[in-house]
């Protein structure tokens, strides 16, 4: 056994990277260039599980190598530019390698005397981040937790303690009404944490949202003022700082406003607690201080796309808390999420703890499992946003963004550009393209379609463009196309009555040429004339996974 473990970090890390090329060398064998997916047929769980048994000698590396390279078939290839199906980019190698590294010393970030100082990675992307948003870093601060839904439990957590006051954390919340505020835009995530946190799903209070998909804020002071009226609690109040596909930034000084008038008005005893939910958003947080629009060399689409966005996430500084994911427009590798808060008090009292001032706190004194959900903390969420944040600077993530906002106007602008193809977001400032298809002899618009299609029309209209979408997985996996995208059948268009569907491109990496973009439209358009050449339907012969945004 003791082949497996080495007590000198230069040995250790020169037997990772001698076992990390022999899988590499391993693994390449399912690789194609021009595919966004690793080669591997589609199969059985059952059928894998049944071919392993657990033996009873040590192997070698060797043979551990060959039964675990198989299991990469199908891994997808976030940086090859036809990958087009979620907000996923491509792990930097940077964060990578120093995440990777930190593994031979194994720390645990509950505490310092775990971890040395490596936990002061977490302290310095807290400071970055409250300078990006304007907070004072020495009361504000934030946390890494284990996901997007994990800051906004954080959040729901902290906004029921207010609400509730430090009884809650002792007998619950009762027989307490309580509701939290989110909004038809937002996601899913929000109702199943009430779902976790004992209050149920159905004390998440949906908000209708405006043609631009921003809250109804009439409505939410309606919504406010009745619960309010009936003593009900306001657990927690979640403000979209950029929707997944849209990136739709709800107006977040208006949201603040209001609760600030209603709790004067109502001489509530406490602040409802609001979270904006900007995992995605935040990222245009690099545009806020020292990038002149004016004299930039960019697309002037792009341009103002990108200032109109990051003027709206600046006022993230009014908030009570907001998220950043590393691993979403963060460029790092899962798992790198942190909740951040403009009073790191509001964390600590979670466990019933003080906050230790920075200016006096001292290597032992930094404890987080005191007062975090998790007791047992990795440490490459923060260590890999840490050196992302150094490597690439204020400048690196602006050219990503920039980059990654190019290729979405060149790709509506393509789309726009083909019969019987509509692209029904151009209006969006975010990255995520999403279009339709149309069979060849419809003459109504995308608008059209919302308006005058009955409900069997629309469903047909659906199924087409699902059966396009099935189409194309088809000439994939036949190895006869080179992009992957996706497809929404519960996707409902901004106070629409009726569910469209809609085929969505996201391409997040920074990478991708316009060339290989451009094989890839006319490959598009290609299918497009093929499938609809063909009589044939296709059947799925698996489940495909619900999508992450519209499976409420």
């Amino acid at each position: 056994m003791e082949k497996f473990f080495y007590e000198n970090s230069h040995e250790f890390i020169e037997k990772m990277n001698s076992i990390a090329l022999e899988l590499d060398e391993s693994v390449s064998c399912y690789t194609e260039k021009n595919k966004p997916i690793l080669q591997g047929k589609i199969k059985k769980y059952i059928d894998m599980l049944e071919q392993r048994n657990l033996g009873s000698q040590s192997k070698s590396i060797k043979e551990v190598i060959e039964d675990i390279s198989p299991l990469f078939q199908r891994s997808v290839r976030w940086g090859h530019a036809g990958t087009m199906i979620n907000v996923t980019p491509p792990s930097n190698v940077i964060a990578s390698a120093v995440s990777s590294y930190s593994d031979f010393y194994n720390p645990n970030f509950a505490q310092d005397e775990s971890s040395g100082y490596l936990m002061t990675s977490e302290l310095i992307v807290s400071k970055y981040l409250s300078e990006l948003v304007g907070w004072d870093w020495k009361k504000s601060g934030g946390i890494f937790t284990f996901g997007g839904k994990g800051t906004c439990l954080y959040a729901l957590k902290i906004g029921i303690s207010k609400a509730m006051g430090e009884k809650s954390h002792l007998e619950g919340i009762g027989s307490q009404d309580i509701i939290v505020i989110s909004n038809e835009n937002s996601h899913p995530c929000h109702k199943e944490i009430c779902d976790w946190i004992g209050i149920g799903k159905n004390s998440c209070k949906r908000i209708g949202v405006n043609k631009d998909g921003t809250v109804d804020l009439k409505q939410l002071e309606i919504v406010l003022r009745e619960n309010i009226k009936k003593g009900v609690k306001i657990g927690c109040i979640f403000v979209n700082g950029g929707t997944t596909n849209e990136i739709v930034v709800d107006p977040i000084k208006k949201v603040v406003n209001l609760r600030n008038k209603l709790v004067a008005e109502y001489n509530l005893d406490y602040k409802p607690h609001i979270h904006v939910d900007s995992v995605i958003g935040w990222a245009w947080l690099f545009f806020n201080q020292e990038f002149d629009f004016d004299n930039s060399d960019i697309d002037n689409e792009v341009k103002i796309k990108i200032e109109s966005l990051s003027k709206k996430v600046s006022d993230i500084s009014l908030a009570d808390s907001f998220a950043a994911d590393f691993h979403k427009t963060g460029f790092c590798p899962y798992l790198s999420s942190i909740f951040m808060a403009s009073d790191y008090s509001d964390i600590t009292h979670l466990g019933g703890r003080e906050r230790i001032p920075l200016d006096s706190m001292s290597f032992g004194e930094y404890s987080p499992f005191e007062y975090t959900l998790e007791l047992s903390r990795p440490s490459s969420g923060a260590l890999a946003a840490y050196s992302t944040l150094e490597a690439f600077g204020r400048e690196g993530f602006q050219k990503s963004i920039i980059k990654l906002i190019t290729n979405s106007c060149y790709i509506r602008d393509s789309l726009s550009k083909i019969d019987n193809f509509e692209v029904i977001n151009s209006d969006s400032e975010g990255i995520a393209v999403l279009f339709v298809v149309k069979k060849n002899n419809t003459k109504e618009s995308f608008d059209e379609i919302i308006q005058k299609f009955n409900k069997k029309e629309l469903d047909d209209f659906i199924e087409y463009n699902h059966q396009f979408y099935l189409f194309c997985l088809k000439k994939l996996e036949e190895d006869k196309i080179s992009f992957k995208l996706t497809f929404s059948k519960s996707y409902k268009p901004s106070q629409s009555d009726n569910k469209t569907g809609a085929l969505k491109i996201y391409l997040m990496s920074p990478t991708a040429r316009k060339k290989d973009i451009k094989d890839i439209i006319l490959q598009i358009k290609k299918m497009k004339n093929l499938f609809d050449s063909t009589t044939t339907k296709i059947i799925e012969d698996r489940k495909l996974p619900v999508d992450f945004v519209y499976r409420d």
